[in-house]
């Protein structure tokens, strides 16, 4: 079976299968032909260690936007969250990164349609300089959202600080060299800082969870595409074929853009980001296919081969580069999904940056989704609100 067979998988073959099942007749079979095929171009070998940030976690507002845009159905065992990490390779050829999209479209899962709220619950994690410039501190969150469906209930954000601590064990040589403090006082000139904002205290110890009641043009929102706020109407208007879906996302795109809209570069970008959106919404799974298959039309995606993502879960990794929009250079940005069923697990961006000794070493924001779905549950919210 070939690459254009699987392309020909239509839109209604999407609609009736069991949730975590290949959808439609025979897309079982296409997955496992598919993934067994030679690599075309864009197939690499397997993969250095994955580490990364997002663009859009230069900064913590940044890294709440980020957590908006993850999409799974399934639960993760609580516990500590490991670094992405390469799996031990299997025999075998590695699928390219077009024929991971097209498997995970054609696997893509069906969620329930019914329900009081579209949950997500996420886990982002953010690299920063120390102020001494002497080591690197990785912060985590977590945060839930519950979008109420029905026009005038309340919807809610419950974020928790999960705590700070050096990243590496050099990391944390260095820290106890620098007497072990437990908090960070950054300066107003952040120049030379990453994954921070101006004179921000960032503290080592967690916090409790906070509500948060959606107000203002948040409230009654279904979520996030194209970097701004979507309603219900809206996404239930989402087309979903592929061409009507490039199209709407690439008006959405051009609609809110806030600088550099007419650099191809940034709109491809900007498109890849729109179709991760895409899978955070409560859509149908014939959009989300469609979404698989237009991130499968980008010759810059390369397959990074098998990874454990941020959560522990074993899945595919694909990767591309973009430019760094506050320093010279690049960011590695590496999407896992799981393309049996079409889940994504998690996306991270890499950068690197100077120490003060010297060390060049690579700096990381990601995030990676424990659980999404509709619910007729009500959010337990804790004691602190806002």
């Amino acid at each position: 079976m070939n690459l254009t067979d699987l392309a020909r998988v239509h839109d209604d073959d999407l609609g009736d299968d069991p949730a975590g099942q290949a959808s439609g007749a025979g897309a079982r079979t296409l997955l496992t032909s598919i993934m067994s095929e030679p690599p075309g171009q864009g197939g690499r070998p397997r993969a250095r260690r994955l580490r990364g940030p997002v663009p859009w976690l230069a900064s913590a507002a940044g890294l709440a936007a980020a957590a908006t845009l993850v999409v799974t159905v399934v639960v993760a065992p609580d516990g500590p969250v490991p670094n992405p990490s390469p799996t031990t390779a299997s025999p075998g050829i590695q699928p390219s990164a077009r024929q991971v999209l097209l498997a995970a479209a054609s696997a893509v899962m069906k969620v329930p349609t019914s329900g009081a709220y579209w949950r997500t619950t996420t886990i982002s994690g953010m690299d920063a300089i120390s102020p001494d410039r002497g080591y690197v501190i990785r912060r985590r969150f977590s945060r839930e959202e519950w979008l109420a469906r029905r026009p005038g209930a309340q919807s809610w954000w419950i974020s928790q600080y999960l705590g700070a601590k050096p990243l590496t064990d050099e990391d944390e040589a260095a820290w106890r060299k620098a007497g072990s403090p437990t908090e960070w006082r950054y300066p107003l000139d952040m120049t030379e800082y990453v994954g921070v904002n101006s004179s921000e205290v960032v503290r080592a110890a967690a916090e409790e969870k906070v509500a948060t009641r959606l107000r203002g043009k948040w409230k009654g929102s279904g979520g996030t595409l194209a970097k701004e706020r979507i309603t219900w109407d809206e996404i239930r208007r989402i087309p979903s074929g592929e061409r009507e879906l490039r199209a709407y996302l690439e008006q959405r795109i051009t609609a809110h853009a806030k600088g550099g809209g007419n650099d191809p570069e940034w709109r491809e970008s900007a498109l890849q980001g729109s179709c991760m959106e895409v899978f955070s919404l409560p859509v149908s799974p014939a959009v989300r296919a469609s979404a698989y298959r237009i991130l499968a039309t980008f010759p810059k995606m390369t397959s990074l081969g098998k990874v454990k993502d941020p959560l522990g879960r074993t899945g595919e990794a694909l990767g591309y580069q973009t430019r760094d929009s506050i320093r010279a250079g690049t960011n590695q940005i590496v999407m896992v999904i799981d393309p049996e069923t079409g889940m994504p697990l998690s996306q991270s961006s890499t950068s690197t940056i100077g120490l003060a000794d010297g060390r060049t070493v690579e700096v990381t924001g990601f995030w990676a989704l424990r659980r999404m779905g509709w619910t007729d549950e009500k959010p337990s919210l804790p004691a602190k609100r806002d």
